[in-house]
């Protein structure tokens, strides 16, 4: 965009050109999901999958399964479509981390779900929604825990220390937005146990033609990725993390 406004406004054709052609030039090399993927993997990469056999304390020589009470899903939007099924009406990404928590949930005897997520654009809150889900894929409405005042990432760990105080929790969130998620809620003196969910897969031969040819998913990828990064930085400014 500076580029063809410097080349509708100004007699400096040459570098108007340069611009056009670095913006094209960026605009192809993020669209590859060669490219794109290996950027959000900076961040997936930073927190492996959760092994609980490896954060649990043992007891009687097993894994003592009742040792951490709280699961906690930050939501991810919804679609604000009430005529959709309860299922479809929360975003892919609050999908797969409730699939995750669930998992978890039914692996921890006597756990809970907390479920963070206020009002969004539009519509209740993101949590309510995410509960009805829940509640349809085996959840006891007991074991639901609602936080609705949050609005954003950072909000979350302000609302949610009040529930969890300084009792260690499972943090259930995208691999992508792990990083970013864990420095909130350290910041607040929290006691977050990483369970990241929905990770990129790339194709199992990295110079694949599917790769490195661009595409809308692509792009997706590094919206994804420079949205994080820059909400890192934000966060560090603001003296958040």
């Amino acid at each position: 965009m500076l580029g063809l406004v410097v080349l509708v406004f100004s007699r400096k054709q040459k570098t108007g050109k340069v611009l056009v052609a670095m913006g094209m030039v960026i605009l192809v090399l993020c669209s590859m999901e060669g490219v794109s993927g290996r950027i959000l993997g900076t961040l997936e990469s930073q927190y492996p999958p959760l092994k609980l056999a490896e954060v649990l304390p043992y007891k009687n020589g097993v894994i003592d399964a009742s040792s951490v009470k709280w699961i906690v899903v930050l939501a991810s939007g919804i679609t604000g479509d009430p005529s959709l099924p309860i299922q479809l009406q929360i975003s892919h990404h609050s999908r797969v981390r409730l699939v995750e928590a669930i998992r978890l949930y039914h692996i921890l005897s006597g756990s809970k779900i907390i479920l963070t997520g206020g009002i969004g654009f539009d519509g209740p809150p993101q949590a309510t929604i995410l509960s009805r889900v829940a509640e349809q894929l085996g959840v006891a409405k007991s074991d639901i825990v609602l936080e609705v005042e949050s609005r954003d990432t950072k909000d979350h760990p302000l609302y949610i220390r009040h529930l969890v105080e300084d009792e260690p929790f499972i943090l259930v969130t995208s691999a992508f937005h792990m990083p970013r998620a864990m420095k909130l809620f350290v910041k607040q003196g929290l006691s977050p146990i990483p369970a990241p969910s929905g990770r990129w897969k790339p194709a199992k031969n990295i110079w694949s033609t599917g790769n490195f040819f661009p595409s809308a998913s692509g792009l997706r990828l590094s919206e994804l990725a420079y949205h994080e990064y820059i909400g890192i930085t934000w966060a560090w400014v603001r003296g958040q993390i």
